[in-house]
């Protein structure tokens, strides 16, 4: 028998974790020993040569309290040591606290007195530093000063920061997009513009380089009727704001989506800073005029920036431009880590940025998810966000959108709306419970997808005129689909709230009741508590001459008799 010849090959299966770092354990072994034999400017072998590894970034939006105190300390070059045997009990309550219309009105004027101070980090100027060593230091200063003015603002009375991304390595991709780009487009989505537009990033565009242009891509366009188009096209026109509105779906999925609705048409007949175009070719066309006005007429290529908040369609937009795929697409939020550069011809180079949340106190947690902005999979209140839904669309949009029919009241809750949603899909938990959690989750992606539209309205216009186009008011038809799964969710006791099935316990074994007494004598009683009275029935030949007819009720139990008192 022939001995067996080892393998080059790496295990699979269970041993693949043990002969990976076996084989790391013997690489690291080996370069330790070439390196004590030589020094390291002697070795010349590429096989002993430490490899970089590529720095992988991951957005950092939410903190908990310990990761925030950490982080700071990193940047601070804080060191700690071990402080034993000291152990102190902290405990805190928390309230919830549902604001009113005048508490939201003075919260506004509060946040707009504020607004400057609610700025983005800045790169160190060129001249203050020489080496890299220098420039980390200036940047970990200057991250960690920004830090603390924004703990400043969230120690103001009635102010509340909002998430915001946490990580410097995303902050230095911006800083490199922005010195690098000659035009910066920020990318918003138009269902709400202004909640993804930063004012201080078109500030710190013009402080890097006054020469560099500022404009406001609005994507997702053709989501909007061709009334809300004009309004927001309007208001961008008199507020001196360079918009361009653009939807960078193809043009097939985009005719398929819009059904039988009107496209909107092109806004500029007031002022050219206004404008839809609709194809890939007007807009290159567009930001190729810019660079020629600026002078960009010749061998240097002219560099536009995407930058914007995460899932506005950044990546897609310059996939659409190219016409390939160039950049990698997710529906999960922070699909892109680095920067990079697409050459679309000699004159223009597109520069896409990862998405960055950008700090502000103009809307909460709920917010961010409605508009995804924060993954949807990572919600752990899931009626909040429906709660916060129900207040803008009516809750007949959701019947007819997912034919079914919520229960008879005044305003439906989102626990009525979840559960109905689930009991309909079949979203149903293992103890037969619908599976609200599913079910939310279902809801608010569609929200983001667009499928269940809701569009804010511009400044200065009201918010249910404005609605008023998206959701006319029809009549209710009680015959509509889904008439009979809530017959039967209303048989289940589906419908009465989350501890349903605690109160039917409760009410069914610690219910307090009267007592009840009851006396049986020696004697036989009948049904209604009298005494039996027995009759002398003349008697056949050969048989005794009595026979008692009561015997039925002689030793009956009480609770058979009073069995209507105990029901």
């Amino acid at each position: 028998m022939t001995k067996r010849r080892p393998s080059n090959k790496k295990p699979v299966g269970m041993n693949k974790s043990l002969g990976n770092a076996l084989m790391n354990e013997r690489d690291r072994n080996r370069k330790l020993h070439q390196k004590g034999k030589y020094d390291e400017g002697d070795i010349e072998n590429a096989a002993f040569l430490e490899e970089e590894e590529q720095k992988v970034i991951d957005s950092i939006i939410d903190e908990s309290g310990l990761e925030e105190f950490l982080a700071k300390a990193q940047l601070a070059g804080t060191e700690f040591s071990a402080d034993r045997e000291n152990v102190r009990i902290i405990s805190q309550n928390k309230s919830v606290i549902v604001p009113s219309k005048n508490d939201f009105l003075n919260n506004l004027e509060l946040q707009r007195q504020y607004e400057d101070k609610l700025r983005i980090p800045r790169r160190p100027p060129r001249d203050q530093w020489e080496t890299t060593e220098e420039l980390s230091a200036l940047e970990n200063q200057v991250f960690l000063k920004w830090r603390e003015d924004l703990a400043m603002l969230q120690d103001v009375d009635g102010l509340t920061l909002t998430p915001f991304e946490r990580n410097p390595e995303m902050w230095k991709e911006l800083w490199r997009v922005v010195e690098r780009s000659d035009l910066v487009v920020q990318i918003v989505d138009a269902r709400n513009p202004l909640l993804f537009r930063s004012k201080d990033l078109e500030s710190y565009v013009k402080e890097v380089d006054p020469a560099k242009k500022n404009v406001l891509l609005v994507n997702k366009s053709d989501l909007l009727p061709e009334e809300h188009v004009q309004e927001w096209a309007d208001y961008f026109r008199d507020n001196d704001i360079d918009a361009i509105f653009w939807s960078a779906t193809d043009e097939a999925e985009e005719a398929h989506s819009s059904g039988d609705e009107q496209e909107p048409t092109s806004s500029s007949s007031a002022n050219d800073q206004v404008c839809f175009f609709k194809n890939k070719d007007d807009l290159l066309a567009h930001f190729k005029s810019i660079g020629h006005l600026q002078g960009y007429s010749g061998g240097k290529q002219f560099v536009v920036g995407m930058v914007g908040y995460p899932n506005v369609g950044k990546s897609s937009t310059i996939n659409k431009l190219v016409g390939t795929k160039k950049v990698s697409v997710s529906a999960t939020p922070g699909k892109t880590r680095h920067f990079q550069t697409i050459h679309i011809d000699k004159e223009l180079c597109l520069c896409d940025c990862p998405g960055l949340v950008m700090p502000s106190f103009s809307f909460g947690r709920n917010e961010m998810f409605l508009n995804g902005i924060m993954p949807v999979d990572q919600m752990r209140d899931h009626f909040a966000p429906t709660s916060l839904l129900l207040s803008r669309v009516p809750f007949e949009y959701f019947e007819k959108k997912y034919s079914m029919l919520l229960p008879a009241r005044e305003k439906p809750s989102p626990y009525d709306l979840l559960t109905t949603l689930a009991f309909n899909r079949g979203f149903m938990s293992a103890s037969g419970i619908p599976d609200c959690s599913r079910a939310g989750r279902l809801l608010l992606k569609d929200v983001v997808s667009g499928k269940i539209l809701w569009v804010a309205a511009p400044p200065g216009t009201e918010q249910e005129e404005f609605d008023k186009v998206l959701y006319p008011t029809t009549a209710r038809d009680e015959k509509q689909p889904g008439a009979v799964q809530l017959q039967e969710m209303e048989k289940r006791g589906l419908l009465e709230g989350d501890n349903a099935v605690d109160r039917k316990l409760d009410s069914g074994f610690f219910t307090v009741e009267g007592g009840h007494a009851h006396v049986r004598s020696a004697r036989s009683l009948n049904a209604d508590n009298t005494t039996p009275t027995t009759t002398a029935v003349p008697s056949l030949a050969g048989e005794k001459g009595t026979k008692h007819h009561n015997n039925r009720n002689r030793k009956e139990k009480l609770k058979r008799v009073f069995v209507g008192t105990y029901a």
